[in-house]
């Protein structure tokens, strides 16, 4: 059987989240190894890079480098939360999901490698994921939760 994964278009409104989120630190990556164990780990810094397309810089993978170079699919899950009458309410939340290609060198690796440190020059720049996303999931609290939109 062969399998193909088609990368999409990721809607404007669902890349700004993904800005906001990372601002406030609501962002995270999960992972698998070969053999299925799960990781998940919060994520700092990371960007659209075109429309398709979310790269995540890894500062401090450790099982996740290795998870993704074993088993190169991961998700990523953020949202955007604010306070309201002393609670917490989530405005929007996602989880888009696809394959990951790691890049160590290359224009694009020294571009995000450059802007990262020009944000934090402490940061170590190990590699960028590169994570095509070819779905998209609703994680906000309520009837829609969990479902596919894209």
């Amino acid at each position: 059987m062969i399998w193909c994964i088609y990368s999409m278009k990721v809607p404007e409104n669902i890349r700004e989240a993904f800005s906001k989120a990372l601002k406030y630190r609501r962002a995270v990556v999960g992972t698998a190894s070969k053999g299925g164990i799960p990781n998940a780990v919060p994520i700092g810094v990371g960007r659209f890079i075109d429309g398709e397309t979310l790269c995540l810089v890894d500062n401090y993978f450790l099982k996740t480098r290795k998870n993704l170079e074993e088993n190169p699919y991961a998700a990523v899950t953020f949202w955007v939360s604010e306070e309201k009458e002393g609670k917490i309410v989530t405005n929007e939340g996602y989880q888009l999901k696809g394959r990951v290609e790691i890049q160590t060198s290359g224009e694009l690796y020294e571009k995000i490698k450059a802007e990262t440190k020009a944000i934090r020059a402490d940061f170590p720049v190990k590699a960028i994921a590169l994570l095509r996303v070819d779905e998209i999931y609703d994680v906000k609290a309520g009837p829609t939760a969990g479902r596919r939109i894209i």
